[in-house]
């Protein structure tokens, strides 16, 4: 396995909460809800994710039927209200920011491939891609509507006893949920071509973004991005500058310290283990780097 496959662990699959409308198929599926429900905001911010950065380690899904629900996934706010859709994939780090006391939510949490499998891999890797860099989505509410009859129809087919095709049963309900995300997808393209094409330069940001977040661990240096641009450092950093009103290193320091964070939370790593997964020379160094960018030491921050 991997050191970064294993590193986080705060919130797998099984980890979501129970709220009295919890229902679980082996260790592959999970539904869980608030319909209806009076639930403690602490509790509908738990079906999220704890109060610090984690890595999820399965699919998420969320809909939300009424109220409003802040989050952060990979540095990037998003805020749902009623009639959205967020679908966050394995391996993102997130937060939940903030929760509305009336939110209402109905969430699927799928873990391997069983329930999945039979799926058009061209159409697969086609939405693969879409939600890696749209993760949230609105739909109508006559498509809300249908989504909730099909997670309603889930829930009675594993609630039903003695049904012996239930595997297949379920599959069958989330390949609609799959078939019904591309349409959704096939629709967002099209309005995306009625768009004004994006500028070079957000095309450029979005780009360096996507090398910060690959790279973040072993390159802090702007020349590293520059090069793999084929552009000057003075010339991208321009470009960052214009297009976020932030300075490149800026958002490479976040990408660093959001993982440091998390990994300072998880209890299982010293700081000079997380110093060294995130390559720098020794812990005095990644001490004054994570304090100049947070404000106190790692050590200090593991405590609070």
């Amino acid at each position: 396995m991997k050191k970064e496959d294993s590193i986080f662990k705060e919130l797998h699959l099984l980890m979501l909460p129970d709220v009295g409308r919890t229902l679980i198929y082996g260790n592959e599926l999970v539904l869980l809800d608030n319909i209806g429900m009076n639930v403690e905001e602490e509790l509908v911010s738990d079906f999220v994710s704890p109060s610090y950065p984690f890595k999820l380690t399965f699919t998420l899904v969320m809909f939300c039927l009424h109220g409003t629900m802040r989050v952060r996934l990979q540095l990037k706010e998003y805020v749902l209200s009623e009639n959205d859709v967020l679908v966050v994939l394995p391996g993102t780090i997130g937060e939940c920011l903030e929760v509305s006391a009336e939110a209402e939510v109905a969430i699927i949490g799928l873990s391997g491939h069983r329930l999945w499998k039979g799926q058009q891999s061209s159409l697969s890797m086609a939405f693969l891609r879409f939600l890696t860099a749209t993760p949230l989505m609105h739909i109508s509410s006559a498509q809300m509507e249908e989504c909730m009859t099909l997670y309603q129809l889930i829930r009675k087919k594993m609630e039903q006893p003695g049904y012996k095709f239930k595997l297949e049963a379920i599959a069958g309900y989330l390949q609609v949920f799959f078939y019904n995300g591309c349409q959704w997808l096939l629709e967002y393209d099209r309005q995306q071509v009625r768009k004004k094409v994006e500028s070079r330069q957000e095309k450029l940001f979005e780009d360096f973004l996507e090398l910060v977040q690959t790279h973040y661990r072993e390159h802090r240096n702007m020349c590293f991005y520059a090069e793999k641009l084929c552009l000057t450092p003075k010339y991208l950093s321009q470009v960052i500058w214009e297009v976020s009103n932030r300075h490149a290193p800026e958002w490479i320091r976040d990408y660093v310290v959001l993982e440091a964070k998390a990994l300072l939370k998880n209890g299982q790593y010293t700081v000079q283990q997380v110093g060294d997964f995130l390559n720098f020379a020794n812990a005095s160094f990644f001490c004054k780097y994570f304090k100049a960018a947070v404000g106190c030491t790692p050590r200090q921050y593991m405590l609070k």
